[in-house]
């Protein structure tokens, strides 16, 4: 990534980028790391799945859980291009988060990675929502990463 790149986060895709986003969801050289938990999140929510939304993309999970997804975009001039995404749905005060995927490319970048960048937008997101007080994440393990988020 060069210095006229810019990442930035949206919750909408268009159906232009379906391959980029499959490449990233099911294609992922980094999966291996995440293997465990991604199976244990598939087999309670469901595996993922890539739909069409009028000109969006949308990503829902097999069990029919609503879920919500947050997409980090890279932009060059003006092409774009997906690098992340983390599908999340909310349960009772907590935001939980069943799959994150990051672009190869983005994995670890200066030392601080897109999937830091990624958690403190999803951080941003639930302190944003009346009721949230935790955000539930679940990366590469069976046992989710809690974080409590400050009371507002």
């Amino acid at each position: 990534m060069t210095n006229a790149d810019t990442v930035s986060f949206t919750s909408t895709l268009s159906e232009a980028h379906r391959d980029e986003l499959e490449r990233l969801l099911f294609f992922n050289a980094n999966q291996a790391r995440a293997s465990e938990g991604v199976a244990y999140v598939a087999e309670r929510y469901g595996i993922p799945r890539i739909n069409v939304a009028g000109p969006r993309l949308c990503v829902e999970v097999a069990s029919g859980t609503a879920t919500q997804a947050l997409f980090a975009v890279e932009r060059h001039g003006p092409q774009e291009r997906p690098v992340g995404i983390a599908i999340y749905t909310r349960e009772a005060s907590e935001l939980v988060v069943l799959f994150v995927a990051v672009h190869e490319d983005h994995a670890m970048r200066g030392g601080r990675g897109l999937l830091l960048e990624i958690v403190a937008e999803l951080k941003r997101i639930a302190g944003c929502v009346r009721g949230i007080d935790t955000l539930v994440l679940f990366v590469g393990r069976r046992d989710p990463t809690r974080i409590r988020l400050p009371k507002r």
